[in-house]
């Protein structure tokens, strides 16, 4: 978390010059939870509910359309089992890239709701684990649709909390399939 958080601080660093050309451009950090849901060939499933995290920047064109880009760290699925003697664990780490188009509706000064449509490339990282054991691991990135819906309210001018859901799709590695998504708040800045 500390490379991420260094990012975005060298990001709004490098761009704060340029904040008197950027209007409609804004930056942004949420934190939330973030749910998955992997189902196993041989018919097994499992949910977990992790913290996440994303570090975003956009820019809109009008009060209506913009463009948004970030990241998201969504945490991981642990998944334990046992079965007679024999036990495991099973874990899944996934993080996120993504682009999308936005669409907002401002419903007065303060309030607005808004929704995004674009791409994912999520990456799933996951370990199996029998009786102490390392047994497989397995790395899968994917291409997906990503959607969210979500509602802000300006505190400044510059300065709103936002509040939003996305789903990033799902993720299938040799005989898992891995779903996600983030409920989460924040703060947005905007130039």
């Amino acid at each position: 978390m500390k490379k991420q958080l260094s990012i975005l601080a060298l990001g709004i660093a490098i761009t704060a010059p340029f904040s008197a050309f950027a209007e409609g451009a804004y930056v942004g950090v949420n934190a939330g939870r973030a749910h998955h849901k992997v189902n196993y060939a041989d018919g097994e499933s499992a949910k977990d509910n992790r913290t996440g995290y994303k570090l975003y920047a956009g820019y809109n064109f009008n009060p209506n359309f913009g463009l948004e880009g970030g990241y998201t760290q969504l945490g991981k699925l642990t998944d334990s089992w046992v079965d007679g003697t024999d036990s495991g664990t099973n874990t899944f780490k996934a993080r996120a890239i993504y682009a999308a188009a936005t669409a907002t509706l401002p419903l007065n000064e303060q309030f607005a709701l808004f929704a995004k449509l674009g791409v994912t490339q999520t990456r799933v990282k996951g370990s199996f684990e029998e009786n102490g054991v390392l047994g497989s691991t397995l790395s899968k990135s994917k291409t997906n649709a990503l959607f969210g819906i979500g509602a802000s309210f300006n505190i400044t001018k510059e300065l709103a909390v936002v509040a939003e859901y996305e789903n990033y799709g799902k993720v299938t590695a040799e005989d898992v399939k891995l779903k996600t998504n983030l409920l989460s708040v924040g703060l947005r800045y905007a130039f």
